[in-house]
């Protein structure tokens, strides 16, 4: 991808990712950085900032990711190592929390259980345990306390 798609992709899904409440910090934290330090050495040479809160408001549109593009050109933003990196950076925090462009989930849970969706997601469903991490020499017990089994 080259720098200019990079940073648009990264304004337009850190804009989409930073607006949803159940989103981390992190990614919150990740676009409001990206989009201070566009504003800080770009805002003065183009109409960066309007074409910002055009992608803001409007994430999904490929027209005002248009007009973002063409204000990054004019601003030479694609030439400035600083800015590429910390767009990648934010890319790289979206794919890690499944929030990457491009990517949806659906889900439908019909009966008891549970659904895990993303990245690292577990889900275990009525009566289930889900155990993560370095499991060696575990004991296996039942719902009723029996001992079914020992790991060493």
């Amino acid at each position: 991808m080259d720098p200019i798609t990079t940073i648009v992709t990264a304004v337009a899904a850190g804009a989409a990712a930073a607006a949803k409440e159940t989103v981390g910090q992190a990614v919150k934290d990740g676009y409001a950085g990206l989009k201070a330090l566009l504003l800080r050495k770009f805002g003065e040479k183009a109409d960066l900032q309007g074409a910002i809160q055009g992608v803001e408001k409007k994430p999904d549109s490929d027209a005002r990711k248009g007009v973002l593009k063409e204000e990054l050109e004019a601003a030479g933003a694609g030439q400035d190592a600083e800015v590429v990196r910390q767009a990648r950076e934010l890319l790289n925090l979206l794919k890690a929390q499944g929030l990457e462009p491009g990517t949806s989930y659906h889900a439908e849970l019909h009966g008891s259980g549970a659904i895990a969706q993303g990245p690292g997601a577990v889900a275990a469903g009525e009566r289930g345990v889900a155990i993560g991490g370095d499991v060696s020499g575990s004991v296996i017990v039942t719902g009723d306390q029996k001992v079914v089994g020992k790991g060493d």
